[in-house]
């Protein structure tokens, strides 16, 4: 009897799950992709030269920053990078801004501006301006 009871559980969550799930074409054609990783800089360590730009970009790990769509009522949320400071995100197609939170070390970073598309796979790298400033 026991036998029973576990198929037929097994074939009313096939049945459930039939039913729960939306059509995969519909979602692929709605949503994209975003992956990146977040970076710190601290300035430039030593001496430079003059009228040359020096910025020497880490991994940061952990960092937190926000995603906010760009429309009427857009979603917004807090993200954060994981070990090695890499993300990746499903989104709705649509325009987003990605703003570099305050954090340890960092004053936050200068808010980004990505387009997400359909069924692809949009590549950034979210920066950090960490103190103190080495100049």
């Amino acid at each position: 009897m026991r036998a029973g009871i576990g198929t037929t559980l097994v074939l009313w969550l096939i049945a459930l799950t039939t039913v729960a799930a939306p059509p995969a074409s519909s979602t692929v054609q709605n949503q994209g992709r975003l992956s990146g990783v977040t970076q710190i800089s601290y300035g430039c360590p030593g001496p430079q030269r003059e009228g040359e730009p020096c910025e020497r970009w880490s991994t940061f790990a952990q960092a937190q920053f926000r995603v906010a769509k760009l429309s009427s009522g857009g979603a917004t949320g807090t993200i954060k990078s994981d070990r090695r400071g890499r993300f990746t995100l499903v989104l709705a197609i649509g325009r987003y801004r990605l703003t570099p939170l305050p954090q340890a070390h960092t004053t936050g970073g200068t808010p980004i501006t990505v387009t997400i598309r359909a069924a692809a796979t949009t590549w950034t790298r979210v920066r950090f301006q960490g103190f103190p400033r080495m100049l």
